[in-house]
């Protein structure tokens, strides 16, 4: 049977050209996010890893176990571990490097500063250097490393941002006990950009042990020992040697691996031990390959009702029905073999095309590509198997053929036979069970719940499809009428083989109701986390006077408008103390109704702004008049300070003024940190601009800082926070969607090859319909309009059903913290079913050349 399947293919290897693209599509597809998977772990064990890169162990203290002992610690005597034994001073430093086999060590320390060069500032990571050559990670690219308290080096990346080079003079403003102090120092040498995502984005100063000692007043102790091992010195011997020698000198709880397996631990601790990027890439690699199944399946089915006859002959002549069944699996046994391998050979390039793209961004040189054998063995097992379980049924379907049978399609599953009532009942089962659950799982904000229904209700939803889609597309039909008889004969078609029209429908319904889904669910939860956000951070920008000799006033409100992204300022003046002694502040009603996010908060005569979790339902307030008592109107923001309007302010303090002016000797020169801000100075509250992006939104807070003449951390507010959420939500949507665009697009394979397969099978029927009259222009509407029925029609239900699923889930997903608002992308959705319905009109333009190019008495003629 091997020598017939290999015939078959070459005599049919045309039909199998979408069977090929498909399997090989949802192949790639699964490699490629397992692939994904391995580079970025490959790629963050890397980046992780660069600050010892150099080193053999790395030493640190097992701070679960020290806490775990800590809480057991129940004895009075003094004798359980203390604060000092989890120290990794200079102690254990000597006492590591004294260990037979080690040839140097390094105690690693990290502290933070800011580098002031004229006007501007940048935060600034400090650290150290080893002293052996051999284990230093920082690569010096220009100058040397500086060598007293006078110098430090700069990473090339912030040098250049900041127009800093070699002898340039800057101060290092280190936070001390006493305040912060700035220690004048010369740049002695440019180093290369850490890759370390310990560094973030800030600027990396490497500095020398008696500047740290500035900074820090001596060592308290070390983040971490570096250890570099003699030529020949075994890890196996010498790692519990180091940790015997760092017990002995004090360390309780010491942690002594190889630097490998702490590249590992850190790379667990970011991602809390699980692949989550890989678990959700691969739900979206089910899904392709989910439609896949059904598009080989589909595909199977009708070619092996085509090959009727034929095999009905191969019967006659003596063949079992195993044979046949053999030959029928061999086929697709090769089919998904060669898709499969292509498929593995198309991720790893548009994978290996990928990591070199991002290799080229600045502080992306680590990315790496991973291709594991996982990931090579999972493509070619998954596509292979899903290829022959597809086809299994219209293998055993062929079995089935007695001998000398006509050739005739096999009669659809439906309600009127025991397959299609079975089915049929499945269905409704299916549906009814997983609406409930989804039901009460939204009700519930039971995420869980809603997806076992989610689960159960779509398979249903799929099995009732041969009810209501023929029914649909024929329906839909009658807006063709006024193209004649090509428009009557596409909607009789569809309820003609209403097998094959469910087939072609359902493989479209997945993708779009996947793609939908994601789109009305991303959507309402951003709208419903915007909600959540605007009562949390009831203002964009906040601004205290860090850093300023005189308070903020109405001078400063008018100065924040002429800030590019800025569209609205109030200044909140205090006006006395609540009865945990904290400022109360107060504002025109006007202007808090301009800046608030939530203007359903807005207080009014009598009622004050508070935090959510204040207590009681009234806000007593003690002012320099007398006293009063307010009505609590509650936020979602835990850090908000109690705020009214000055209209309600004004019973409490009828001489206050309308324009800030505080009272003598309430602020003073501010010139530290927060810790230096006077409690009762003025703040202002600052309403960005609703279409800001990202970018310009960190950009404000400097540019805010700048105006006023504050240092930037005297720059708060909800804007960032709300960016972030939306640059989340936003990527999430955008990437999904195109991981989900890739099953719209194997279901399109589907209909074209469903369609081309269809005009194979009614070449008898199409050549008859010339033969009546019917024009090669009509014959070739009829299948355009066959085609755009289908897919409209199943694009349409997906939206429908994809919103439903969407606010569900969004309801369950949020629910429990966040008012559910409605939100549905109708643009996008509107282009979701014009792709669906363009790209099936398209696939229908060869099949239809090439049945009008038949003519009538070939067609005829034809078996």
């Amino acid at each position: 049977m091997l020598s017939l399947a290999l015939a078959n293919l070459r005599t049919y290897g045309r039909r199998f050209v979408a069977v090929c693209l498909a399997v090989m599509i949802g192949t790639a597809f699964l490699s490629a996010t397992l692939m994904v998977g391995a580079s970025a772990t490959a790629s963050l064990q890397r980046s992780v890893g660069a600050s010892y890169q150099n080193a053999d162990l790395v030493a640190t203290v097992d701070w679960a176990a020290a806490d775990a002992a800590a809480t057991g610690d129940t004895t009075a005597d003094g004798d359980g571990p203390s604060a000092d034994a989890t120290v990794l001073g200079a102690r254990a430093l000597e006492a590591a490097s004294a260990v037979p086999g080690v040839a140097a060590g390094y105690g690693r320390i990290q502290t933070s500063a800011r580098v002031l060069s004229g006007d501007d500032g940048e935060t600034a990571l400090v650290g150290g250097y080893a002293a052996a050559e051999a284990l230093r990670s920082v690569v010096v690219t220009a100058g040397v490393l500086p060598d007293d308290a006078r110098g430090i080096a700069l990473d090339t990346r912030h040098a250049a941002a900041s127009g800093l080079g070699l002898g340039d003079s800057v101060t290092l403003a280190a936070p001390t006990a006493d305040g912060e102090v700035g220690l004048p120092v010369r740049i002695t040498g440019l180093t290369a950009p850490s890759d370390d995502p310990g560094a973030g984005t800030y600027m990396q100063v490497t500095a020398a042990d008696p500047l740290l000692e500035r900074i820090l007043g001596g060592f308290p102790d070390y983040g971490q020992l570096q250890l570099l091992l003699d030529d020949g010195a075994d890890p196996a011997i010498v790692v519990p040697a180091v940790a015997d020698a760092l017990t002995a000198a004090g360390v309780a709880h010491p942690a002594v691996r190889t630097a490998r397996e702490q590249t590992l631990e850190d790379v667990a601790s970011l991602s809390g031990g699980q692949d989550q990027l890989t678990v959700v890439l691969l739900v979206f690699a089910l899904v392709a390959l989910v439609v896949t199944g059904l598009v080989v399946t589909n595909t199977f089915s009708v070619l092996v009702a085509q090959r009727t006859r034929e095999l009905a002959l191969l019967r006659a002549i003596g063949a079992r029905r195993a044979q046949l069944r053999r030959a029928v699996l061999a086929e697709a046994l090769l089919v998904g073999l060669a898709s499969s391998a292509l498929g593995v050979l198309l991720a790893t390039g548009v994978m290996a095309a990928l990591v070199a793209v991002v290799a080229t961004l600045p502080g992306s040189g680590f990315a790496v590509l991973a291709v594991p054998g996982g990931a090579v063995a999972a493509g070619m097992a998954a596509g292979t198997a899903m290829t022959l379980v597809a086809a299994w049924v219209p293998a055993r379907n062929a079995t089935r053929v007695a001998p000398l049978a006509a050739l005739r399609p096999a009669d659809p599953a439906g309600a009127g036979n025991r397959r299609g009532r079975v089915r049929l009942a499945a269905g409704a089962l299916l549906t009814v069970v997983g609406a409930a659950l989804l039901g009460i799982g939204a009700a519930g904000a039971n995420l869980l719940i809603a997806f076992a229904g989610g689960a159960l209700s779509f398979p249903g939803v799929l099995l009732l499809g041969s009810l209501f889609l023929p029914p649909a597309v024929s329906a839909a039909g009658r807006l063709a009428r006024p193209a004649g008889v090509p428009g009557r004969l596409a909607a009789l078609n569809a309820v003609r083989n209403p097998g094959r029209t469910t087939a072609t429908a359902s493989a479209l319904l997945i993708g779009v109701t996947l793609v939908s889904m994601m789109m009305v669910g991303a959507q309402t939860a951003k709208a419903s986390l915007d909600g959540a956000l605007a009562s949390e951070y009831l203002v964009d920008v906040t601004v205290e006077g860090y850093g300023r000799d005189t308070p903020l006033d109405s001078g400063d409100a008018e100065e924040v408008l002429r800030v590019d992204g800025v569209a609205a300022a109030a200044l909140l003046t205090p006006v006395g103390t609540d009865a945990g002694g904290l400022p109360v502040y107060a504002a025109g009603s006007g202007d808090l109704a301009a800046v608030l996010n939530d203007a359903s908060r807005l207080p009014g005569p009598g009622q004050a702004l508070v935090a959510q979790d204040h207590d009681g339902a009234e806000v007593d307030v003690e002012g320099p008049n007398g006293s009063a008592t307010w009505s609590a109107v509650r936020t979602g923001s835990n850090t908000l300070r109690t705020v009214t309007t000055t209209g309600t302010a004004a019973a409490l303090m009828p001489d206050a003024p309308a324009s800030p002016a505080p009272a003598d000797g309430s602020v003073g020169a501010v010139r530290g940190g927060p810790e230096d801000a006077p409690e009762t100075s003025p703040v202002l509250w600052i309403k960005a601009d609703a279409n800001l992006g990202a970018a310009a939104a960190r950009d404000l807070g400097r540019g805010l800082a700048a105006a006023l003449g504050t240092q930037e951390y005297a720059v708060g507010g909800g804007l960032l926070e709300k960016q972030l959420y939306g640059e989340v939500i936003d990527t999430l949507l955008l990437v999904v969607t195109g991981l989900l665009a890739v099953a719209v697009l194997i279901a399109l394979i589907g209909v074209a090859n469903t369609l081309s397969l269809s005009v194979l099978e009614r070449t008898r029927e199409s050549s008859l319909l010339r033969a009546l009259g019917l024009t090669r222009r009509q014959l070739r509407g009829m299948l355009a309009l066959e085609a755009t029925l289908v897919a409209g029609v199943a694009a349409l239900l997906g939206c429908v059903l994809g919103a439903a699923y969407g606010i569900l889930g969004a309801q369950s997903a949020l629910g429990s913290f966040a008012a559910l608002a409605v939100s549905l992308p109708w643009a996008q959705l509107a282009g979701v079913v014009l792709v669906a319905v363009l790209a099936a009109l398209a696939a229908s333009v060869m099949p239809a050349r090439r049945a009008a190019r038949l003519s009538p008495v070939e067609g005829l003629a034809a078996e």
